[in-house]
């Protein structure tokens, strides 16, 4: 077989590696040196990526195919595939990679940041002072530090952008006032796993950053104004959503013109403004759509990917997933439901939303369904209450531990030891409508672990294309998990 394979032109082998599966491409490039040679070219695995990750609707990075040299893309595509499997699996394995064990304090945030096609986990820890540590996500080894000294900081963005030159946006609260940090992050190559992060701007507000895309920052207050502002450039825009006490701001999406502030009562569409310079006088925006969701304990937005490939293409570019607060202070149940946003303006509320404004200046309802909902225990205070939807519609949280599950028992009280039960925090991964299921509508808890080394997660977060999840703990260590 093999001398006959040697008998044909490189064109012709390339067109049977096209018609082989990324297991037979590993298989078949093991017969001999030229196979293998042919093998590694950027166009066999640009043909495998295209059919059997893109054309399937598995999670895979937005950069262009031919950006990626063929050893990357190798590496991207094989990975994509593995993890397509798991997910499509009857039983998902999760594994937990590695724990790091510091000193650094609570941490209070910790996010994912890539730039240059590398990957890092950026912590905020909390001792007497705030500081920002930059982890391996490799090794989570320590690889750079920024803090400015007597500060306390109330809010981070990555940005979404890797090629702009700010890579982090902070807010950093000193004793009589408070300013935003914009900061790059800069590595020393591959041979060094130093990286430092370098101060190229400061913005004089006391607002928190929520969104950092590109050179675009979005700003929000605690009550209704949030400002969308070219760093660069200082202009901006002023947008004002209904007045409400303590409404705490989570998202700010930009999709086909709008703007979607989502904050913890209120979710307002903004028609996107033109931004004015800072010199002069800003105008107000107020949202042409507004609704509330009742009390939530978090929100998280995701902007569905272009199935490129796809016979029938998803109408719906968003979708949300929201963690409700019930009234009920004797529920036993955490609820999450997951919506659909519909760009039709024609579109009916599917789900009752009470609007806390006059019925005489009610805005027009959005086009918002309601499309599933899970519903899973709740009976602890919830020191995590991060959650995460990817594009491709998984998502990520974590349960607090069960605090009912004593009852009245305690080992204080009893002359005699009494067993107590125990319970642990749980992290909870789960499918809902999107790219990865398609032609499913229901919503369905795939794997859940428990957390059993003694700390308290406190953070989360969740790289769909990678199928990795990062947590922080209030003992000042992380734990990373894979897909």
């Amino acid at each position: 077989m093999a001398q006959i394979l040697d008998c044909l032109d490189d064109d012709s082998l390339i067109l049977i590696f096209a018609a082989l599966t990324i297991p037979d491409i590993q298989a078949l490039r093991q017969v001999c040196r030229r196979l293998w040679f042919i093998s590694i070219q950027s166009i066999v695995w640009q043909n495998a990526c295209k059919t059997y990750i893109l054309q399937e609707h598995i999670p895979f990075p937005t950069e262009s195919l031919t950006s990626l040299s063929a050893k990357e893309l190798e590496r991207q595509t094989i990975r994509a595939y593995h993890l397509g499997q798991n997910w499509r699996s009857p039983n998902i394995q999760l594994r937990r990679l590695r724990t790091a064990v510091s000193h650094t304090g609570i941490i209070e945030e910790i996010k994912f940041v890539s730039k240059g096609g590398k990957n890092w986990v950026v912590t905020i820890s909390l001792g007497i002072w705030s500081s920002l540590y930059i982890w391996d996500s490799t090794t989570l080894q320590i690889v750079g530090q920024w803090s400015p000294g007597k500060a306390v900081f109330n809010g981070m963005a990555i940005n979404t952008d890797q090629n702009s030159d700010a890579t982090v946006a902070i807010s950093v609260r000193h004793s009589s006032y408070t300013v935003i940090k914009l900061l790059s992050l800069d590595f020393e190559g591959s041979a060094a796993p130093g990286v430092s992060l370098r101060l190229i701007a400061t913005l004089q507000t006391g607002h928190k950053p929520i969104t950092l895309r590109g050179d675009n920052i979005s700003l929000s207050d605690h009550d209704s104004e949030t400002i969308i502002m070219n760093w660069k450039t200082g202009e901006q825009c002023l947008l004002r959503s209904p007045a409400t006490w303590q409404d705490n701001p989570l998202h700010a999406t930009f999709v086909a013109g709008n703007i979607i502030v989502v904050r913890a009562r209120s979710v307002c569409v903004f028609t996107e403004p033109s931004m004015v310079s800072s010199s002069h006088e800003v105008p107000v925006n107020l949202p042409h759509t507004y609704l509330s969701l009742g009390w939530v304990d978090g929100i998280s937005m995701s902007e569905q990917p272009i199935l490129q490939y796809a016979e029938n293409p998803y109408a719906s570019p968003l979708s949300m997933l929201v963690r409700t607060k019930g009234d009920d202070p004797w529920s036993l149940q955490d609820q999450f439901r997951f919506y659909t946003v519909h760009s039709s303006a024609g579109t009916e509320l599917a789900d009752s939303v009470q609007e806390e404004v006059p019925l005489g200046t009610r805005p027009r309802a959005p086009a918002l369904t309601l499309t599933t909902t899970i519903s899973c225990p709740n009976r602890g205070p919830l020191r995590c209450s991060d959650i995460v939807l990817g594009r491709y519609g998984t998502a990520v949280w974590v349960l607090p531990a069960d605090r009912s599950a004593a009852g009245l028992i305690s080992e204080h009280v009893h002359l005699q030891r009494v067993p107590v039960p125990t319970s642990n925090q749980t992290l909870t991964i789960a499918s809902f409508p999107g790219p990865l299921h398609c032609g499913s509508d229901e919503a369905q808890i795939r794997v859940s672990i428990e957390n059993e080394d003694g700390s308290s997660w406190s953070c989360m977060d969740y790289d769909e294309e990678r199928g990795l999840i990062v947590l922080g703990s209030s003992t000042g260590g992380i734990s990373l998990f894979s897909l």
